[in-house]
């Protein structure tokens, strides 16, 4: 039998763990030595990769779990109703007639809802 790969926690060098432990072994850490957290930052392609936050660019640029997928631009297709024509321009929302099966919209206007409090102004424990 083989045995398991170790791996150095960044969070306390004496700790050796193996690989398969390694993301619960970092959580827990991650809370034990909260000094040391602050510092340091995960790499965006590889939650087990912490490193420095002074090194995260330098890391990410040549972490090995980088992909060529995350390297190309983000691009969103051109989305068409089906029964527009392909130099049929969007209409305007403004000049929409509203659909009278939607029951949840009527034309009256209000201002938002906002929530003022949530919780009891005062806080108390009964016993």
């Amino acid at each position: 039998m083989e045995p398991e790969a170790l791996e150095t926690c960044p969070y306390d060098p004496n700790h050796r763990v193996p690989a398969n432990r390694l993301q619960y072994h970092l959580a827990s850490c991650r809370m034990k030595n909260p000094k040391v957290a602050k510092k340091m930052a995960n790499c965006k392609y590889n939650a087990c990769h912490v490193v420095p936050i002074k090194t995260l660019k330098e890391h990410e640029a040549t972490c090995a779990n980088r992909t060529a997928i995350d390297d190309e631009p983000f691009n969103l297709p051109t989305v068409m109703s089906p029964s527009m024509e392909p130099n049929e321009k969007l209409p305007n929302a403004a000049n929409q007639m509203p659909d009278p099966d939607v029951w949840n919209i009527d034309n009256t206007q209000r201002s938002p809802f906002v929530l003022k409090s949530f919780a009891p102004k005062t806080l108390f424990c009964e016993s």
